[in-house]
């Protein structure tokens, strides 16, 4: 008799209450070293062990820990980097792999950033940091505002 592949729980299990919370917990800690400079509270949010990857806006993908870790030191101690508010939180995952989708305000644009956190025995350690420019939320907002009215093409998917 064929064996049936076993059941696996559904890729977007809803998070209760108090894994959400740990993960945007996680998720503040990250920016929060970023904006204190603080090297080794950002070496602890990264995952220890394992496949991590990190890409800056406009820069190589980084797959090796040690280098992501530089290039989080470097940016941190340049003395034009900018402090970055989080906002727009949006949590995604199931157990043990979060993804949490933020926008990025910096004193001149925005960023939208997704971080991906795998959970270990100590908490939720960052695997993936991805940003990316983005227009500001209120010139899009006018811009769609004082577009003409065009009939939409339905075979775009946007």
């Amino acid at each position: 008799m064929p064996r049936r592949p076993p059941r696996l729980p559904p890729f977007l299990a809803e998070f209760d209450d108090d894994e959400r919370d740990a993960v945007l917990a996680a998720n503040r800690a990250f920016y929060r070293a970023f904006n204190d400079r603080d090297a080794q509270a950002m070496d602890q949010i990264w995952a220890p062990t394992g496949s991590v990857i990190c890409l800056h806006p406009g820069q190589a993908a980084l797959h090796v820990r040690a280098e992501i870790m530089a290039s989080w030191r470097a940016i941190m101690k340049h003395p034009e980097a900018p402090r970055v508010r989080c906002a727009e939180e949006w949590v995604v995952g199931r157990p043990g792999l979060a993804l949490v989708i933020c926008r990025e305000i910096l004193p001149n644009g925005q960023l939208m950033a997704s971080n991906l956190y795998a959970r270990s025995n100590d908490g939720w350690h960052m695997v993936s940091h991805h940003s990316a420019p983005v227009p500001p939320v209120a010139t899009e907002r006018a811009a769609a505002a004082n577009a003409p009215a065009t009939a939409r093409d339905k075979r775009k998917l946007h």
